[in-house]
């Protein structure tokens, strides 16, 4: 019967993982943008007009420009320049008596001062004010009070609407960025949005700049309802947490697009961007991607250097069967209570069956009973995702250390290769079981999107870690169970069991902080390592699985089992583990996490060929020596 649960779980997650794979297959087009910024650059330093430099960015595969809202920053002193209240008497003496002491004055391009005054009005506490020629009623200067020039330099001044009508017409995308200010009130973001409504059908996605978005908390719902008149998905930059986003995209129906941007690429190679680029969108379903140009060397070279770049991306985006076109959201992902149901018992029956193996029958159906009870009770009163989250990481906890302990029952004494491999193979179908019952959980569009993530990554990792510990020891122990366990934290502290702490430690400290989405970042030449895999694979293997999990995995079976060669078993195990997780990001498109597991599986088994030759080798010197 417990056979027959998980098969039933499996076969429901294979049905889910077919409509996913469809639904990715079918989301290939690639947003591929430049900021406008960047290109006013380049056309300054070589002389040409922007829409000539757009042109030739266009011709080598760009077909969007992010526009950021300027600041006064960067109006001063183009478009604007600022005056106290005597100099800006001395240069209007016809209208002095106007002007007010204690007041700022912005003086310049009249069409710049009235997008600069509707922002300030609709931003700020307090309107400014605006003096105007007597005669044709002309703007003359905006004033403000010089208290709030600190506050103006904040805020986001609007975009430059000759500049988005250019892009618009060389057939280009544009991705508007909105920076935050304090919505004191609820008609000031429909005003704002209203401004560049009129530019939604050639709107790629709406961005916003900051760690919080404009009108978080209060004001969301209001948000919401401008961004659905506008029609525009929203863009959630990667890496690059915005509070207020995530809530924003459930009320918009997850109407949101991926983004990814490089940052400042003074910091890295011009190959390692095309990389990161590339995977991005292939590995993450990232359907915009932000080029910054790149700014060295002579400027006479800036150009060529950048459209070579450019076109460099392009190509390798081409190879990976994406292409170029508007980035469109992931439509409403089908769901069905019936093949969670079913899954959810796949996932009961491989605890009861693991429980079982411990020799805790009664207890394992007893659990298997209420947690399916559990189940029940959760979706009729609405707790389906959180119900669909704890399963998940009980599938996560199962599978991995329930394939580890079969092989470990079978595997007693020391076995030749082809028993180890047929034990390995076996462990990981369970492994792969367990990743496909935690997959089809999840499959929908809040995890595709990381709206909602995986729950309890750390747990995951370390308690089957901590399970299979004390199973291993009690198997072998049985009523001397405490007894080990007291003889070995009673020894003394001797400096070779001190290094062993600190060894054990470090490593410890290292399989828990590179789990996760936070993690210690990555070790010494490991960036160049995975990138000449990325190469040559096509899809990197996860370290834990090709250079630890399986080689050792090989060593433990050929070892068979003693305490001594616990750390081994756990190693084995860790494996395991990480190919779990690896169906658990469901940010990335299941065939490549497929492909990313069968690489690791491989090259795993070829490396523990190697290690058990040089072991025995090294036993062999031993013995002559």
């Amino acid at each position: 019967m417990l056979f027959l649960f998980l098969a039933l779980g499996v076969a429901a997650s294979l049905k889910i993982a077919v409509e996913r794979v469809k639904m990715e297959r079918a989301n290939r087009s690639v947003v591929l943008a430049v900021n406008y910024q960047d290109i006013a650059k380049l056309s300054w330093w070589t002389g040409l007009e922007e829409e000539e430099v757009l042109e030739r960015f266009k011709a080598q595969g760009v077909n969007g420009v992010l526009f950021k809202e300027q600041t006064l920053g960067e109006l001063v002193p183009r478009y604007l320049r600022v005056y106290g209240h005597d100099e800006v008497t001395r240069l209007f003496p016809e209208a002095a008596p106007r002007f007010r002491s204690g007041f700022l004055y912005f003086v310049g391009d009249r069409a710049v001062l009235e997008r600069v005054k509707f922002h300030l009005d609709n931003k700020l506490p307090v309107p400014s004010e605006v003096v105007r020629d007597a005669s044709t009623g002309q703007i003359l200067a905006l004033g403000v009070p010089d208290s709030s020039l600190g506050e103006i330099e904040k805020l986001g001044l609007g975009f430059p609407m000759d500049k988005l009508d250019m892009a618009i017409e060389k057939g280009l995308y544009i991705l508007p960025q909105l920076k935050e200010w304090p919505v004191k009130r609820a008609n000031s973001l429909a005003a704002i949005l209203n401004s560049i409504e009129k530019y939604s059908p050639y709107t790629a996605a709406l961005l916003f700049n900051d760690r919080v978005i404009p009108g978080y908390p209060g004001a969301l719902a209001t948000l919401a309802e401008e961004v659905k008149k506008m029609g525009v998905p929203l863009g959630m930059i990667e890496f690059f947490s915005q509070q207020g986003l995530k809530q924003l995209a459930l009320l918009v129906d997850k109407q949101v697009v991926r983004v990814h941007s490089l940052g400042e690429a003074a910091n890295i190679s011009w190959e390692e961007g095309v990389d990161r680029l590339t995977l991005a969108a292939s590995d993450r379903n990232v359907r915009i991607l932000i080029l910054p140009l790149f700014f060295q060397g002579p400027p006479s070279s800036w150009l060529d250097a950048n459209l070579k770049y450019v076109e460099a991306v392009s190509s390798s985006l081409a190879r990976e069967g994406l292409e170029g076109g508007k980035a469109s959201p992931f439509p409403g992902f089908p769901t069905s209570r019936l093949l969670w149901t079913l899954v959810v018992l796949g996932v009961l029956a491989g605890g009861v069956l693991f429980l079982s193996e411990l020799g805790f029958s009664r207890l394992a159906w007893a659990l298997g009973v209420l947690g399916f009870g559990g189940w029940l009770l959760a979706l009729v009163c609405g707790y389906a995702t959180l119900a669909r989250k704890i399963m998940a990481l009980g599938s996560a906890v199962i599978f991995p250390t329930l394939s580890v302990w079969l092989a470990f029952k079978d595997a007693r004494r020391p076995l030749g290769l082809a028993p180890s491999f047929k034990l390995v193979l076996q462990s990981t179908l369970l492994s792969l079981a367990g990743g496909l019952l935690l997959a089809g959980l999840l499959s929908d569009t809040v995890f595709f999107l990381k709206l909602d993530q995986f729950m309890g990554v750390k747990v995951a990792f370390v308690l089957p870690l901590l399970l299979f510990t004390a199973a291993a020891v009690y198997h072998e122990e049985k009523e001397n169970f405490g007894a080990v366990w007291r003889k070995w934290f009673g020894q003394n502290l001797t400096v070779f069991i001190f290094l062993l702490i600190i060894l054990g430690s470090l490593v410890a400290f290292l399989y828990v902080n590179r789990s996760g989405n936070e993690s210690v970042g990555l070790l010494p030449l490991e960036g160049q390592v995975r990138m000449v895999l990325e190469r040559l694979l096509l899809v990197r293997p996860r370290t834990k699985e090709f250079l630890l999990g399986y080689p050792v995995f090989l060593l433990a079976l050929s070892f068979g089992y003693k305490h001594k060669y616990l750390p081994l078993w756990l190693l084995a195990l860790a494996g395991q583990v990480s190919l779990v997780n690896t169906l658990a990001h469901l940010h990335t498109p299941l065939l490549i996490s497929l492909l990313r597991i069968f690489n690791g599986l491989w090259l795993g088994l070829l490396l523990g060929i190697v290690l058990l030759a040089s072991v025995k080798g090294a036993k062999a010197m031993m013995r002559r020596s």
